[in-house]
């Protein structure tokens, strides 16, 4: 069985989003999360857009990654918030 998985390289940008309700901070808790894993904050930049009814914020975090462990440990921290609706 071979794995079709894409071969990635590192360390290169990758992007996240979040989703979450916009209570006023849910942008800078997002942004917070990737802070604590990603050491290098001038690489790390985020745009946020309001749900049509303005009840959900979403929050797109791109940063560099050194490794796959980095990466994987950003989303799962991200994923584990009960502030965190959902993660792409």
């Amino acid at each position: 069985m071979t794995d079709d998985r894409p071969i990635q390289n590192f360390p290169d940008t990758y992007s996240i989003k979040a989703v979450g309700e916009d209570n006023g901070d849910f942008a800078e808790f997002a942004l917070g999360i990737v802070k604590g894993i990603i050491a290098d904050h001038d690489s790390i930049t985020h745009y946020s857009r309001a749900s049509r009814n303005g009840k959900y914020l979403s929050v797109t975090i791109s940063f560099t990654a050194q490794d796959q462990a980095q990466l994987d440990q950003v989303f799962s921290d991200m994923s584990a918030q009960e502030r965190v609706v959902w993660v792409l």
